[in-house]
C-alpha cells in the first residue's frame, strides 16, 4: 500500500469511527462530546505514526506496539488527551498505581467509543452480542479498569446483547446504571456489583 492509500484509508477510518461515536453519543445525550471525540487522531503525533503502520486490517497502534517492544507514542498521546479511555484514569503511581472511577460523562463516552469502534471496524459484522463477547474476552485476559467501571460496562453491554434495545443508551437509563455501579445497587431489579 503506498503512502497516499495509507493516508486516505486511515483518514476514512477515523471519520467513519467518529461518525458512529457521534451517533451513539447523540442517543446518550452527549452530542458535543460525540462531535469532539478523538480529534487528537489528526495531531501529528498520532496521525503520522498511524499512517506509517496502517494496513486497513489491524489497528496501526497494535502493529506499532508489536514492532516497537510495546511502545506506541500515538497511543500514549491519545489516551493522555482523551479522557474517555480508562487508561487515563489511573493515579497514585508512586504507590502502586490504582484505577479510578471515571466521571459519568467520560464513562458514557467510553461506551459510545466502544460501540462506535465496533460499528466502524466491524462494519456489516457488527452485533451487540459480538461486542459483548469481545468485552468478555477482554476482561478474561485482564483489564486495568476500576471494578465499578467494569460493572458499568458489563451491565450495559450485556443488556444490549440481550435486548438490542438502544433506549438503554438514553441518559435516564445510563445515569441509573452508572449510579448503581458506582454506589452499588440495582438497575431494574438486577444487582450491580463491582
Amino acid at each position: 500500500m503506498n503512502l497516499v492509500e495509507r493516508i486516505c484509508g486511515h483518514t476514512w477510518m477515523i471519520l467513519r469511527h467518529k461518525y458512529w461515536v457521534f451517533r451513539f453519543c447523540c442517543i446518550a445525550g452527549i452530542p458535543w462530546q460525540g462531535f469532539m471525540h478523538d480529534w487528537s487522531k489528526f495531531s501529528p503525533t498520532e496521525f503520522i505514526e498511524s499512517v506509517k503502520y496502517y494496513n486497513g486490517k489491524v489497528s496501526p497502534i497494535k502493529i506499532c506496539k508489536r514492532e516497537n517492544n510495546g511502545l506506541s507514542m500515538a497511543w500514549i498521546h491519545h489516551h493522555g488527551r482523551n479522557l474517555h479511555h480508562y487508561e487515563a484514569w489511573w493515579d497514585n503511581f508512586d504507590h502502586g498505581a490504582h484505577p479510578q472511577d471515571m466521571p459519568y460523562k467520560y464513562a458514557v463516552e467510553m461506551i459510545c467509543d466502544c460501540l462506535g469502534a465496533a460499528k466502524a471496524y466491524g462494519r456489516d459484522k457488527f452485533t451487540f452480542q459480538a461486542e459483548y463477547e469481545w468485552w468478555q474476552n477482554k476482561c478474561a485476559t485482564g483489564i486495568g479498569m476500576s471494578p465499578n467501571m467494569q460493572a458499568f460496562v458489563e451491565m450495559i453491554l450485556s443488556q444490549l446483547a440481550a435486548t438490542e434495545d438502544l433506549t438503554l443508551l438514553r441518559p435516564k437509563s445510563l445515569r441509573q446504571i452508572y449510579a448503581a455501579a458506582v454506589k452499588g445497587g440495582t438497575y431494574e431489579g438486577q444487582e450491580i456489583r463491582a
